[in-house]
């Protein structure tokens, strides 16, 4: 039996950085939060709103620079939850989502 780390295809880091999040279908107010773990193609983090496997979201991030030769990067990701974990005493749930696609954005 192959367990999950075997399966994935892009290595995970254990990245704890702020994110901002916001579900696709609602005009809501992005919610900042942080990641737990980042790979090429998924984020973990922390979400204190009920989510739902399937649901589509966008969020931003701030790549530091020690991983992006130096300087920050910014990025807008937009993808579909995968996997909502129980909650957390403290109310939050952990949300794996996957990146489907994103961009980089200029420097504020």
């Amino acid at each position: 039996m192959v367990n999950a780390a075997e399966r994935r295809k892009y290595r995970r880091y254990d990245l704890s950085i702020e994110v901002q999040v916001k579900p696709r279908k609602r005009v809501a107010t992005p919610v900042k939060t942080v990641t737990r773990d980042i790979s090429a193609r998924g984020v973990y983090f922390d979400f204190s709103e009920r989510m739902e496997p399937g649901s589509e979201l966008e969020f931003e991030l701030n790549l530091p620079p020690e991983l992006t030769a130096g300087k920050s990067v910014r990025i807008r990701c937009r993808g579909k939850i995968v996997r909502v974990d129980a909650p957390k005493a403290e109310g939050t749930t952990r949300v794996a989502a996957t990146i489907e696609n994103y961009e980089f954005l200029r420097p504020e």
